[in-house]
């Protein structure tokens, strides 16, 4: 896996190139983005850079993870349908449906069963580099063509640190130990939390948690006042933030600091490259969970029980 994280930058060109060339026949009214596990990290990053530009939510993006799509996606909407294996069945069934309802799609896989489908009904397929890799370990590839088919593939020149966040994720993986991780962001990061769980469940097999501000100071801080919980919260915390949430994390702090909890904050270092500061903290997301999986003593690369789900809800 380590070899996986160092080449991630290559993964983002060999993504773009994938897609290169292909643009858009028209403007859509929302992009609406399907895909599940691993896969949909990409939309969660597409998310988050399009909320950053707006200065807050209301963009036009949607993040489907569930069978079928929304009721109110339309013909004036657009469908990116993402898999890394092609089999997965949520989102062929969102691509099914898409062309049930006559809406325009795009696919986004190394091929199989969804490649297939799309390939029997004309769809746009663009076909990634064919690697047995987890779809976790392999966000660069897709990441780098779903900005390239968007038209955003300018920001994907970003300038990624793997070998230099190695250090850093080793150490963050050595503080949470055995404990629970729980990670913290302030609301226009919260995708980040959600990447960051998705990693550490699958690599390292342990309970991990997230949540964000404003909504985390109104009910979960709570549970902290029992002192002897196992928990070791994780704050991404960017210094550009906006006051308000600054000002709901540094309390939380605060708080953790008054009851004894040992926690970690992360800096998030954000700039006016989004894409970047997103892929960096992804990047470090990936060696904290892979350091962790190492020091529980469990194989980040088995995923034995999701496999035996699958077998069994057939």
């Amino acid at each position: 896996m380590k070899d996986v994280v160092l080449n991630f930058p290559e993964q983002l060109k060999l993504g773009a190139q994938a897609a290169k060339g292909f643009k858009l026949g028209k403007e859509y009214k929302r992009v609406v983005i399907s895909g599940m596990g691993g896969s949909i990290i990409p939309g969660f990053m597409y998310l988050t850079y399009r909320e950053h530009k707006n200065r807050g939510p209301g963009v036009p993006v949607v993040i489907n993870n569930n069978y079928g799509l929304p009721s109110d996606v339309t013909t004036e909407d657009l469908v990116i349908c993402i898999s890394w294996s092609g089999t997965t069945e949520e989102t062929i069934s969102a691509l099914k449906t898409a062309l049930e309802r006559g809406v325009d799609s795009i696919v986004i896989t190394k091929g199989n069963e969804l490649g297939q489908l799309a390939k029997e009904n004309n769809v746009p397929l663009i076909t990634l580099p064919d690697v047995e890799y987890p779809p976790r370990w392999s966000v660069g590839y897709m990441v780098g063509a779903l900005f390239t088919v968007l038209g955003f593939e300018n920001e994907l020149d970003a300038k990624l640190d793997p070998k230099g966040l190695e250090n850093s994720g080793k150490e963050l993986a050595e503080k949470i130990g055995a404990k629970i991780p729980i990670i913290y962001t302030s609301y226009p990061w919260r995708k980040l939390g959600a990447m960051w769980k998705a990693n550490i469940n699958e690599t390292a097999k342990t309970p991990a948690y997230w949540n964000y501000m404003p909504v985390m100071a109104h009910d979960e801080l709570e549970m902290y006042e029992q002192n002897n919980l196992p928990l070791y919260p994780i704050i991404l915390k960017d210094s550009k933030d906006q006051p308000r949430y600054t000002r709901n994390i540094d309390a939380a702090i605060a708080i953790f600091n008054e009851l004894g909890y040992n926690y970690n904050i992360v800096d998030l270092n954000s700039s006016d490259k989004l894409l970047e500061t997103i892929l960096n903290n992804y990047i470090l997301a990936l060696w904290t969970s892979y350091y962790l999986a190492n020091n529980l003593g469990v194989n980040p690369e088995d995923i034995g029980l999701i496999e035996k789900f699958k077998q069994l809800k057939k």
